[in-house]
């Protein structure tokens, strides 16, 4: 009786053991998300803004690391210390804007030409309160789509 219970949970180890390893090797082999050829949560830049400027907590829980497509008027283009392209979006509160950083370069945009650009939503930073400066909502590894 003693060594059929030893059997039993011996086997069951392994096959719990086979199932981690297994899982394991799957998530670490999955590669990144294909985020040019994906689908993503439709929503504008000034609703993206709202959302995480009225009620973070639920915003993060909606949108944090999903895909997000994002529907917005360009404020500024720039590039930044990796020579990545950033795109920032008007969210209609000024001085808070949907900060993108764009993954390959796009043909030309500019400034206050409308866009969609798609990417993975981070969420927001802190800002300044102190000094009237609000957060910007992240997006990177971002895909423009006219």
């Amino acid at each position: 009786m003693r060594l059929n219970t030893k059997k039993i949970i011996l086997i069951s180890f392994l096959i719990i053991a086979t199932f981690g390893f297994t899982v394991g090797y799957y998530m670490y082999n999955k590669g990144p998300v294909d985020v040019k050829n994906s689908s993503g949560i439709k929503i504008s830049a000034q609703d993206l803004y709202e959302a995480f400027s009225t009620d973070s907590v639920t915003a993060l829980k909606k949108y944090s690391t999903r895909i997000v497509n994002v529907r917005g008027t360009i404020n500024n283009i720039s590039t930044n210390v990796e020579d990545k392209q950033i795109v920032t979006l008007k969210t209609g509160s000024e001085g808070a804007y949907i900060n993108c950083v764009i993954e390959e370069a796009p043909s030309p945009i500019n400034e206050g030409e409308e866009v969609n650009i798609k990417g993975i939503c981070s969420g927001i930073g802190q800002g300044e309160p102190e000094l009237g400066i609000k957060g910007d909502v992240y997006l990177s590894r971002c895909f423009i789509e006219k």
